[in-house]
């Protein structure tokens, strides 16, 4: 289909586009690929080597939005800024936080921003369509090769259609690779939900039966994310029983298990907790181009007196989005949780003064930047405590790059163990097993310091959820699904102060609860079918 390949250009180009797909080679356990002056349609799709290195090449689709550096980085950003834990401060993310971008038809972010998520995730699901296809069809082929490979494509097929049914809602499902001959066919209807979930089931169902929990590279799929993310998908369900077996299966499989919550984004992130993250690497083939995530997300303190930017404050920031007073408020109920500790790999409460040269009357080096107030009405004093001083997300960080540099080039955790024990929380106690449900919270409330808990109903899970997983890209999904979306926004997007700023009014009076469901955008519906269904509310 036409919407499925590349930047939704004509499928003539068809050929061009598959010659483009990536072959694998192996260093320092990174999962790179590199580009073959002989490949072909023939060797990529028809011998076992090709399907291989065609598997690689969606491993670096995957990790394109994420590169995307558009508008100051936003774009690999919008689901955090359009959540109810983040505080929409300035630049371009902050216009999706404000409904300012992304919440009509026919405005910019729209176009430029939902649309990217659109474009991406079909064209992984054209390459992992053509994958599936070659590896059925292929003959000469060992019989565990070939299902590694069908594993792999279709986890990722997964992944995206879920990623997609949860984001725009009226998408069309389909299994075949774009060819010559459908180029130019156009879906007419949008897929029903039975159609989307039996696809999600069946793939990611081979998979768990095809996939170790210890793949030869770190940065494939593995059994422990099928079930992970096949837990989810239970859930959207309702199926509370598969979902609490699969979260069962992951922790007690012996190949996952809790990491203190300093190392849990330290590093490249292969250790125990991690079930999945999108890999980078500096200057190596394959290792991918920087992303700016940080930068967005870590204050600009460096612009008071008496701090540069360090390594220790977090590198290199812009301010532009961060987290809210909600969740702020949520990670210091208990004084002893170690997610916000000086030392933890989550958030960075406290930038300290490391300038001499700059340092305030009655400062001393190494004590924290306390010079602005959070002013309730006061527009310059509030927005200079923002920019310089509210706490940031380093869960991105990272520590090998120069701290004046915003391009950074850390691996991006996607699932861990840590949310998997709240799915299974979550799902035994929609079972009414709330001695197993509250185990599960308590492990991960434990693990940061602070004291388990003896009750547990759905908030305090999203509560927990909110502490743990801020900015991870699973928030929005969460309240969705869960159908607390429109009344957590309503009650925590942002903040007060900066809800009554903006110049286009409160975004809390534009919400809608049809916003649940992103706009197909435009430029998708004018290639689909004449009578292919707009979300409603955008029409």
């Amino acid at each position: 289909m036409k919407i499925i390949n590349g930047y939704l250009l004509s499928k003539r180009f068809f050929v061009i586009f598959i010659t483009l797909t990536l072959t694998t080679s192996c260093q320092d356990d990174f999962l790179e690929d590199k580009l073959l002056s002989d490949t072909s349609v023939d060797f990529l799709y028809s011998s076992p080597e090709g399907l291989e290195s065609a598997v690689v090449g969606l491993y670096t689709l995957n990790r394109t939005i994420y590169e995307d550096n558009r508008l100051n980085g936003t774009i690999p950003l919008i689901l955090q800024g359009k959540s109810d834990l983040s505080a929409g401060i300035t630049g371009e993310v902050s216009l999706y936080s404000r409904l300012l971008w992304g919440a009509s038809l026919g405005d910019y972010g729209t176009s430029e921003g939902l649309n990217a998520y659109w474009v991406y995730y079909y064209r992984i699901i054209d390459r992992s369509n053509a994958i599936i296809r070659g590896a059925e069809n292929l003959t000469d082929i060992d019989e565990d090769r070939r299902n590694q490979i069908l594993a792999e494509a279709k986890t990722m097929r997964a992944n995206s259609y879920f990623i997609l049914y949860r984001l725009f809602n009226n998408i069309f499902v389909t299994t075949e690779p774009t060819t010559p001959d459908n180029a130019f066919d156009q879906p007419q209807d949008k897929s029903s939900e039975e159609e989307i979930f039996s696809l999600l089931r069946s793939d990611l169902d081979f998979a768990i039966d095809n996939l170790s929990y210890t793949p030869e590279q770190f940065g494939r799929w593995s059994q422990g994310a099928a079930r992970h993310l096949r837990a989810m998908v239970a859930l959207w369900e309702e199926d509370y029983s598969e979902a609490a077996a699969q979260a069962d299966a992951v922790i007690n499989s012996g190949n996952h298990s809790l990491t203190t919550t300093q190392q849990v984004f330290e590093g490249d992130l292969n250790h125990s907790e991690t079930l999945f993250a999108v890999n980078f690497e500096f200057q190596t083939i394959g290792g991918g181009s920087p992303h700016i995530l940080n930068w967005n997300m870590v204050s600009s303190y460096a612009e008071a007196p008496g701090l540069v930017q360090s390594i220790e404050n977090g590198g290199a920031g812009a301010g532009f989005i961060s987290l809210n007073k909600y969740v702020i408020d949520l990670l210091n109920e208990d004084p002893n949780d170690s997610r916000r500790d000086s030392n933890s790999s989550y958030y960075i409460f406290e930038y300290e003064y490391n300038d001499e040269t700059g340092l305030p009357a009655g400062k001393e080096l190494g004590e924290p930047l306390d010079l602005y107030v959070n002013s309730e009405t006061n527009q310059n004093e509030f927005m200079l405590y923002y920019r310089r001083q509210n706490p940031g997300v380093i869960k991105f960080f990272d520590a090998n790059v120069e701290p004046t540099d915003r391009n950074h080039f850390k691996n991006i955790m996607i699932y861990r163990l840590a949310e998997t024990y709240l799915i299974g929380a979550e799902a035994h106690m929609m079972l009414g097993n709330t001695p197993k449900a509250l185990e599960y919270l308590n492990a991960v409330r434990t693990r940061a310091n602070t004291a388990p808990v003896s009750e547990i109903d759905l908030q305090a899970i999203l509560d927990e959820g909110a502490r743990e997983l801020a900015f991870e890209g699973q928030r929005w999904y969460t309240l969705k699904r869960t159908g607390k979306l429109f009344e957590f926004l309503l009650d925590h997007m942002n903040n007060d102060n900066l809800n009554e700023s903006y110049p286009e009014g409160n975004p809390k009076n534009i919400l809608r609860e049809y916003m649940k469901n992103w706009p197909i955008p435009q430029q998708q519906i004018d290639l689909l079918g004449p009578n292919y269904p707009q979300n409603e509310g955008y029409n």
